[in-house]
């Protein structure tokens, strides 16, 4: 999706295009250390510093190459909680941008390589049904919404968005389309997510899986 006003690493707001990969990286946990604060997180560190960052060990041919890296922002990313899962997109749309956090957690975090929130979850449902879609509770898209979610995974997959009333809980999208909650040190799908910078151009493709969009 196209993400207007997103801030860099210098506060500098530009549009940016936010990529989620298409297939999971692996299953993991969000943080080893239990604590839902991404900022010090496992699953962050590997992401922007660890194997995966580096391409080498078990994403020796799944991490970002040199050239990817040179491709994506370093993003201000918000860390906004919310105490529920049976609330609509908007509704986390709003708290993924607020304050609301457990005590001591931090309401924003800088880096490169991240997860989708409940929100980019909920607000990607297409068709006829986006409309009724779009005002139900996300724990209940596990009904007819995920058919036409095109980020739904078919595997229980972490979000980005802390839990704000527990230390150690973090929202995930459940393997039948609905939201939950997961212990931070629970194993979970992971697709991370990127921002491209935003002087990059397509050059080619159509946007098919045989014929993928050609960036540089």
């Amino acid at each position: 999706g196209v993400m207007n006003n997103v801030p860099d690493s210098t506060g500098a707001k530009a549009s940016h295009v936010k990529l989620i990969r298409a297939v999971l990286i692996n299953s993991l946990e969000w943080n080893s250390n239990k604590s839902n604060n991404w900022s010090t997180a496992s699953l962050q560190t590997l992401l922007n510093s660890g194997a995966y960052w580096n391409r080498t060990g078990t994403y020796s041919s799944t991490g970002l190459t040199s050239t990817a890296k040179g491709q994506i922002s370093n993003i201000k990313w918000n860390l906004g909680g919310h105490s529920t899962y049976n609330a609509p997109a908007s509704t986390f749309y709003t708290a993924e941008r607020g304050t609301t956090v457990y005590s001591g957690r931090p309401t924003e975090w800088t880096g490169y390589v991240g997860l989708m929130y409940p929100s980019d979850y909920g607000y990607a449902v297409g068709g006829s049904k986006r409309s009724s879609c779009l005002t139900t509770n996300l724990i209940s898209y596990n009904t007819s919404c995920a058919s036409s979610d095109w980020l739904k995974l078919g595997s229980t997959e972490l979000t980005l968005s802390p839990h704000s009333d527990d230390s150690d809980r973090v929202f995930r999208v459940g393997s039948g389309g609905g939201l939950s909650y997961s212990g931070a040190y629970d194993t979970n799908a992971v697709r991370p997510v990127v921002y491209l910078n935003s002087n990059i151009k397509k050059t080619g493709g159509s946007g098919t899986s045989s014929d993928p969009f050609v960036i540089q």
